[in-house]
């Protein structure tokens, strides 16, 4: 007895290690706190379907691109369930007019990030949802109706008729041949409709399923304050079980004993056919239930990955949200780098003129800038010690691309771009512009001349951040623009410090670099030379 109780801990501690809650729980453990690996499956599912049908201002997918936002989703994204990844691509995607929900976004992040036996709860509960497959619940509860059959009143008259075949060929009433009719016309029916209404069926299956694990999170006690989206899920407790009594017959069929004989069944009278026809004759009352159990899973779900991301990255803040032109970052970096060099900016009312050599880090800063008044306006933080940051939209032009199929230069996309830039400013609609390397390629007279009566034109309705190698242009843009720039160091290793310094550039590093990597001294001097 006394070996069997010295044995007992390791033998429990091994069937915990077995039990599959323990396996989900410790996977949610190891991922705690890093970075996701790739974007998930259908991420932008949910985006997709809504950004046309429901109002607010998003990131232009020009925007999303040039900031390198597909690879911060993929390492931002740990979600358990596909649901919650959808939901996130869309938040990420879509501006927060409201400061309070920004602030309520963090401060939900914040709490799930300390609140380790909540937080868990709440993985254990969305676990039942983490099959890529339920990606598809977006397209019932957003996209087009699920696929009906073409006469749905026959189906239930010919179902009971089948049984009554099966049933009173096996009680001898009547001839077999009845029931084998029945059975070869079932067969049929089958083999015509079931590649049609598969999909469908299939993710109003998995609808059904999302509404036990609503259930399940509504009941997990959050403590004080409560979460709202807790909150909003025990409210609609009675609005899903009005939904299942009105798929009563669908989540009968996902029974598991009933899955057993499903084929037998549906052979015999056309079962889940019939049950998937009853669903979408309620599917537009129980359509909102959906969306709205969708949005909420979705959101508490991104919530904890959020929390990890912070966990993760604890150089983070709260920004001030302003409704003047007003933008300081301090100590802020770009979450794609490993180890950042923490650089700080303030514009007040006025653009900032960026000066450097390629590599020094000057489209690294404003594309940091951008990130974090993006991220501050959808998901209510950003990577800096303090952030101020205009109630604006963001919109770039950093990687604009010639194109093979349209025939457009890669000069004339950077013109539509821009055109677009000034119809936005002069209209209101964006306050915060980031052009990188205005009209690079262009010859040098002409490429002076149209930045700057570009630049001057923007910078009357709006904030530029422009990064340039036109150092010309710092005397030109001055009255508007603050000057900035980075610089190349001879004496350190890498060249590079990765700094922003304030003021206009005017040492030559550039040049003195070529004597650094052995470029015959006499070159070196002449090209000083001529600069000079």
């Amino acid at each position: 007895m006394q070996i069997l109780n010295m044995l007992s801990p390791r033998w429990s501690s091994v069937l915990d290690r077995l039990s599959p809650r323990q396996k989900m729980l410790a996977a949610f453990r190891k991922q705690w706190g890093r970075q996701g690996t790739a974007m998930r499956w259908r991420a932008s599912g949910h985006f997709d379907l809504v950004r046309h049908q429901q109002p607010g201002v998003r990131v232009d997918d020009t925007t999303w691109l040039d900031l390198e936002f597909p690879r911060i989703f993929a390492r931002l994204d740990t979600s358990v369930t596909p649901v919650g990844s959808q939901y996130l691509f869309t938040a990420m995607r879509t501006y927060v007019d409201d400061p309070q929900e920004l602030a309520a976004r963090y401060a939900r992040a914040n709490a799930l990030r300390v609140d380790e036996t909540l937080r868990e709860a709440l993985q254990l509960a969305l676990g039942a949802l983490g099959d890529d497959g339920h990606g598809d619940i977006v397209d019932v509860a957003f996209g087009d109706a699920p696929r009906s059959v073409k006469y749905p009143w026959l189906l239930p008259a010919w179902s009971a008729l089948s049984l009554v075949a099966v049933f009173g060929a096996a009680a001898s009433l009547w001839s077999a041949w009845c029931a084998f009719a029945a059975i070869a016309i079932n067969v049929a029916v089958l083999a015509r409709l079931f590649w049609g209404i598969q999909r469908g069926a299939t993710a109003l299956k998995r609808c059904l399923g999302m509404l036990p694990v609503a259930d399940a999170l509504a009941r997990i006690p959050v403590g004080n304050p409560p979460f709202d989206t807790m909150e909003k899920l025990r409210e609609q407790e009675p609005l899903r079980r009005q939904v299942l009594r009105k798929l009563r017959w669908l989540a009968l069929m996902q029974k598991d004993a009933v899955q057993l004989v499903s084929v037998w069944l549906n052979i015999a009278f056309l079962a889940e056919l019939v049950a998937y026809t009853h669903a979408l004759k309620h599917f537009a009352a129980i359509r909102p239930v959906l969306q709205s159990t969708f949005e909420l899973l979705g959101s508490i779900d991104a919530d904890i990955a959020v929390a990890s991301w912070l966990e993760g990255h604890p150089d983070h803040c709260a920004p001030e949200v302003s409704d003047r032109h007003l933008i300081e970052i301090r100590d802020g970096c770009h979450p794609l780098l490993a180890d950042p060099v923490p650089n700080a900016l303030h514009l007040d009312g006025r653009s900032a003129l960026i000066a450097g050599s390629n590599m020094a880090g000057k489209t690294t800063m404003v594309k940091m800038i951008g990130t974090n008044i993006i991220f501050a306006r959808t998901l209510g933080f950003c990577m800096a010690r303090r952030a101020i940051i205009p109630r604006s939209s963001v919109m770039t032009s950093i990687r604009s691309e010639h194109s093979v199929e349209s025939g457009k230069s890669h000069y004339f996309g950077e013109i539509e771009r821009l055109q677009c830039f000034i119809e936005c400013a002069s209209r209101g609609d964006c306050a915060v512009f980031i052009v990188d390397e205005l009209f690079n390629g262009t010859n040098t007279v002409e490429r002076i001349a149209i930045a700057r009566a570009v630049l001057e034109r923007l910078s009357r309705h709006a904030q530029v951040l422009v990064t340039t190698h036109d150092v010309e242009l710092q005397q030109y843009l001055a009255e508007n623009f603050d000057l900035y720039h980075f610089q190349e160091s001879p004496d350190i290793e890498g060249f590079f410090d990765y700094r922003m310094r304030s003021g206009a550039a005017v040492e030559r590093n550039a040049i003195r670099l070529l004597g650094r990597v052995g470029f015959p001294a006499d070159v070196v001097a002449r090209a000083m030379a001529l600069a000079e």
